[in-house]
């Protein structure tokens, strides 16, 4: 197959455009450094803040049912919403379930 020059020269316009074009972010994630209380992460979506803090920073065992793995805030126009994450099971697969904290 011969390669005319018109070809080459669309296909290298297209590559450049589509390295070019800014790459949109849902959203912007920035871990802190580990406080006493866990590590937070902080993710920003639009109006809204979503703040995590890991309280368990080890490998899970089935020991640990129960026990609160993350809280997770939620702080938007609409107000502020706080639910914690607690194991119902660590092994083969983590599952767990959101209570709402007041």
């Amino acid at each position: 197959m011969k390669k005319t020059p018109a070809l080459l020269i669309c296909f290298s316009a297209l590559l450049l455009t589509q390295c070019s074009a800014p790459q949109s972010t849902p959203s912007a994630v920035t871990l802190a450094s580990p406080t006493p209380q866990g590590q937070v992460t902080t993710q920003t979506l639009g109006n809204s803040t979503v703040m995590t803090r890991r309280l368990i920073n080890r490998p899970l065992t089935n020991k640990d049912v129960g026990r609160v793995l993350e809280e997770v805030t939620v702080v938007s126009p609409s107000g502020t919403s706080v639910q914690e994450r607690v194991i119902v099971r660590a092994l083969p697969r983590l599952e767990t379930k959101n209570l709402t904290k007041s």
